[in-house]
């Protein structure tokens, strides 16, 4: 039985980042000064600037709407399913390890640690890190000892030249690109091929099958379809994954997804403080009130460590963080 999303003060629950028609002031956009209105355009650069400093992204490849307003929140359906799947799979710790782990080692907690920037597209998420074969070997999907699915279920590679991987997944149709950041001077299509051939080598030591070779879905990844099933709250796990730089780097914190269970009313995102003592207060703050923003998100605060981020009629996820 679907919980009833908590009433909210209506003075945060619209954005007006997404909107062309009603531009923000210069106030909202980079604080109050007592200086004239700033053009639309300079709040354009200026939010831009902002973006670039809370998801360590280059200006040049943020998305933006037909006014030209920058926007992050670009996939659509079939691609958000993917990512909200994405998301809690790579929203775990060493400690609390996802289903998808292999049964030794982090591939998935750990794949965040080569990430250098992140881009939500209409048709594809972006990764652009220095070691797109390595993220690519601990992301697609492999079968150990006949049983175990480990990845992704249901990636596969579709293409690739000399510095992007190009993964789609079956189920959803959603498009990954893992693209390197190093200069690819000299380096030819076949040398990336090379590459990807060496970190992806233990994929086939004994009691591994790598599933990913398949073109088609295969029985043991079709039992696991509820993972990517769409749910009331996929929109926000979506719009978590196209700002986990802001919640890995920015603020320094690992947080872990948790499912809904007898003792839990929403799913929750959990997290230890850490060095810069981010509390869910905070994180609520910037999911709702930076730059960085979700549209449309409001943020209802329990108390400092607890609180639930909004999204919508239905959408939502605890903020929780662990107090000492």
């Amino acid at each position: 039985m679907r919980c009833p999303v908590p009433r909210v003060c209506a003075i945060a629950v619209l954005s007006r980042m997404g909107s062309c028609d009603e531009r923000p002031s210069a106030a909202r956009v980079i604080g109050r000064g007592n200086g004239p209105p700033m053009s639309p355009h300079t709040n354009d650069r200026a939010q831009r600037k902002a973006l670039t400093a809370h998801l360590y992204i280059d200006q040049r490849t943020i998305e933006r709407i037909s006014c030209g307003r920058p926007s992050l929140d670009n996939a659509g359906p079939q691609q958000q399913d993917f990512q909200a799947m994405l998301a809690t799979c790579l929203m775990s710790t060493y400690e609390n390890r996802h289903p998808f782990e292999p049964p030794s080692g982090g591939a998935l907690s750990s794949a965040e640690s080569y990430f250098n920037t992140i881009v939500s597209r209409p048709g594809q998420f972006d990764v652009h890190t220095n070691t797109a074969c390595r993220i690519a070997a601990r992301l697609l999907p492999l079968l150990h000892d006949g049983h175990r699915v480990s990845g992704i279920p249901g990636l596969r590679l579709e293409s690739h030249n000399k510095r992007r991987l190009r993964l789609i997944h079956l189920p959803t149709g959603g498009r990954l690109d893992l693209i390197d950041s190093r200069a690819s001077t000299g380096r030819t299509r076949r040398d990336f091929r090379r590459r990807l051939n060496m970190e992806t080598d233990w994929h086939t030591d004994p009691g591994i099958a790598p599933l990913w070779t398949s073109k088609i879905l295969l029985p043991k990844e079709t039992a696991l379809a509820h993972h990517w099933a769409r749910r009331s709250c996929t929109p926000l796990r979506s719009a978590l994954m196209t700002r986990a730089m802001l919640i890995w780097y920015k603020l320094g914190i690992k947080p872990t997804w948790h499912e809904p269970s007898a003792r839990r009313d929403y799913p929750v995102l959990l997290w230890a403080p850490g060095n810069e003592q981010v509390d869910a207060a905070r994180l609520g703050r910037m999911l709702t009130q930076s730059p960085a923003l979700i549209p449309g998100a409001v943020y209802k605060r329990h108390n400092a460590s607890n609180g639930l981020l909004i999204l919508g009629t239905e959408s939502v996820v605890r903020l929780r963080s662990l107090t000492d």
